[in-house]
């Protein structure tokens, strides 16, 4: 029977310390404690996600979306038990594919990006037809979080959501790294988005109108057709299990995808106070991703921190 995360950390331990290898100070801390140790509590009270991203190359799995996708999750099933952790399939709906579109909207010289804001508009489809309606995410993003945090993204005139999370993925070396990003999601229909102008945005979010760019200023739309199952769960102690989201990127409408991409992640959970967890969570990546499952990785993907927009938006992070 495979052991559990909290087994195989227990087991990790034993072994270090019959081998004679301890923690030493040279020794890279778990990047939780990292991140604590920078925002010590409360500073982070209100980050109550965390979501672990990385991306895989289409070229190590099939080439449809559909196939390419099922062929990663067994992947990830079989990588899981050999590293002694649990992963769990749905019994109904593992693999329906959900289509939709990504559009990330910025200036030409990413002037928004580098105020530290994004904007993504989604676009669901149905039976292969694109719903008028949208879902607008409008997500604050700077490398010191309290700054992100402190950023308003205040909707009027729309019923609005908004979540604070902290995003794990492997930076140069194969280091876990993150950061903490704050988001507001609201839904409109497409075409009240007008000409996507800066003011077409700004009426729903009016801070987009104070930085210091013309109203009038016309957004590129980069656009990325997506094909997404959720398959199942990531099982880690002291949480619910984490759901688990893949996605094949494509440049256009049934092409061979570009980019896959695999997340999970746990919420309604305080940053502070939740070792056991974040631990966990980390041990999966490390020695799951990283472990099993290396070679499967996306070119370069070290220089996107397992972040797709990164990719597709040629944003590497700087650390």
């Amino acid at each position: 029977m495979a052991r559990t995360a909290l087994q195989t950390l227990l087991v990790a331990s034993l072994v270090a310390a019959s081998s004679g290898i301890g923690f030493t100070a040279d020794a890279p801390k778990p990047l939780y404690a990292r991140t604590i140790a920078k925002y010590p509590a409360p500073k982070l009270e209100d980050v109550t996600a965390r979501e672990f991203k990385h991306l895989f190359d289409p070229a190590k799995t099939k080439p449809a979306a559909d196939a390419g996708l099922k062929d990663l999750w067994n992947k990830v099933k079989t990588g899981a038990a050999k590293a002694g952790f649990e992963v769990t399939e749905k019994d109904k709906g593992a693999y329906k594919l959900d289509q939709s579109t990504k559009e990330y909207f910025d200036t030409p010289d990413q002037a928004l990006w580098k105020q530290g804001y994004l904007i993504r508009l989604t676009t669901k489809y149905v039976a292969g037809v694109p719903d008028t309606s949208g879902k607008v995410t409008i997500k604050a993003i700077h490398e010191d979080a309290l700054k992100t945090l402190a950023t308003p993204l205040k909707v009027v005139g729309a019923k609005a959501e908004s979540e604070c999370q902290d995003n794990v993925g492997f930076g140069p070396g194969g280091q876990l790294g993150g950061y903490v990003e704050k988001g507001t999601s609201f839904t409109v229909e497409v075409a009240a988005l007008g000409g996507q102008t800066l003011a077409d945005f700004g009426k729903y979010m009016p801070e987009l109108l104070q930085l210091g760019l013309p109203a009038t200023t016309r957004l590129v739309s980069t656009k990325a057709f997506s094909y997404r199952i959720r398959p199942g769960y990531v099982v880690l102690p002291g949480t619910e299990p984490c759901g688990v989201s893949m996605e094949a990127w494509c440049a256009k409408e049934g092409d061979k995808p570009y980019l896959f991409d695999f997340s999970f992640g746990y919420d309604d959970v305080e940053f502070y106070g939740n070792d056991k967890i974040h631990t966990a969570g980390e041990a999966f990546m490390e020695k799951v991703i990283y472990g099993e499952l290396k070679d499967l990785a996306a070119p370069n993907g070290e220089k996107w921190g397992g972040s797709k927009v990164r990719s597709l938006m040629n944003r590497p992070i700087t650390k």
